[in-house]
């Protein structure tokens, strides 16, 4: 099979090893999908995602993997779940995007911008983001303390060194 659009051939063997490297017993269910769209109608990324829901199930039926690796769709998805609640058949989109976020990682494939500047902010201070003010709208900015939350707890040392660990073995 040829996807006319890319011109990309079907790789079937790419999808038995999905299939076998997946840590997500769902991964059987796909199969299954009959493409009634439920996944992709609760899905809150859907506005922002080049291929909906039950489009990625499909495209990994039908062999098509590497077009998903190269797609923004796995990086967008925000893991809410709603798409393995709502499948009748189980087939749970996100566990194969998490799957195919995984080969695609072991496959050195390129990874977005936005995913590498949270893992530099995590090895840089252990947080996602920096701590912000916020404008109120008097126009009045605020902290953590001006909002009685308490103070945030910034990993240690050794967690960023665990991470730095994790993060080599993994590239």
């Amino acid at each position: 099979m040829k996807d006319l659009y890319t011109m990309k051939e079907s790789n079937l063997k790419m999808k038995d090893q999905l299939r076998e490297e997946s840590p997500f017993p769902w991964i059987q269910y796909v199969t299954s999908c009959y493409q009634c769209q439920k996944c992709t109608s609760g899905c809150t990324s859907m506005k922002h995602l080049e291929l909906k829901p039950h489009e990625v199930v499909k495209l990994v039926n039908m062999g098509l993997i590497d077009e998903l690796l190269e797609s923004e769709t796995i990086w967008t998805c925000t893991e809410c779940l709603k798409c393995w609640e709502r499948c009748p058949q189980g087939a749970a989109p996100v566990n194969l995007i998490l799957s195919l976020r995984n080969l695609a990682v072991k496959g050195k494939a390129k990874l977005p911008e936005n995913l590498l500047k949270t893992v530099s902010s995590l090895i840089e201070i252990g947080l996602i983001q920096r701590e912000q003010r916020v404008p109120l709208k008097n126009l009045e900015t605020v902290d953590r303390e001006k909002l009685n939350l308490p103070k945030l707890v910034y990993p240690s040392e050794e967690f960023k060194g665990i991470l730095l660990s994790m993060l080599e073995e993994v590239f």
